[in-house]
């Protein structure tokens, strides 16, 4: 290893111990491995070639590629197929495109797609979801996960909600029950709420003006119907 290799290591290491940004002092990350680094450097070069524009500049490189690391660590990125499969999902996606991911989206591209595990596209599981939510048990559905993300999405949802906000909530479940099919996780299973399950409901009339009454009794006041 060259001395400028060596120091740039000693870089890395010393930011991949500092915590990601936003987050307290008190989060530890993970040490790098000397493969780690490595693999985020060819991650680099790669990318320079397909995405020149707004590439990180030599001076700000190190501190980039410990973000990079942080990032991909926080999003369960670990082998180096996850990697290429990123790269693989980068040229295809390259296009008209110039400019440098973000380490979010390259983490992103390094999750298996639906149609790579061998499921429904999003835009096909929703259609599919919204003709049969009303009768999940029976519809023959083209994938399992396709029944768990309508069954955690809620019928209630498909019936009463705006159609960007239930694809929204259906796009969400769908996307966490791939990734645990693509872990090989038991998908069968209840997925945290991404909105609280306390539903507000209006008051019936009667036990409104109960509740108003009891509240004017109790600080002494007069309504406009009360006598003097």
């Amino acid at each position: 290893m060259t001395a400028k290799q060596n120091t740039s290591m000693k870089s890395l290491q010393t930011l991949i111990r500092q915590p990601l940004v936003g987050q307290g002092a008190r989060v530890t990350q993970p040490e790098p491995t000397a493969m780690d680094m490595a693999i985020v450097d060819s991650v680099f070069n790669k990318l320079r070639v397909l995405f020149p524009v707004s590439a990180p500049r030599p001076e700000d490189e190190a501190t980039h590629k410990g973000e990079w690391l942080k990032t991909l660590a926080a999003q369960g990125i670990a082998s180096r197929e996850q990697v290429q499969a990123g790269l693989n999902r980068a040229r295809r996606e390259q296009g008209d495109r110039q400019f440098w991911p973000t380490p979010r989206q390259f983490a992103l591209w390094c999750q298996p797609t639906a149609c790579d595990l061998g499921l429904p596209k999003l835009e096909a599981a929703f259609k599919e979801a919204t003709r049969h939510y009303h009768h999940p048990d029976k519809h023959t559905w083209s994938h399992d996960v396709v029944r768990l993300a309508v069954r955690e999405t809620g019928s209630w949802m498909f019936a009463t909600g705006l159609e960007k906000d239930v694809l929204m909530t259906f796009e969400r479940n769908y996307k966490v029950l791939c990734r645990r099919f693509s872990r090989g996780e038991l998908t069968d299973v209840e997925l945290p709420k991404a909105l609280p399950e306390t539903v507000t409901r209006p008051t019936e009339a009667a036990k409104a003006k109960s509740i108003i009454a009891n509240l004017r009794a109790n600080l002494g006041l007069k309504g406009a119907n009360d006598g003097c």
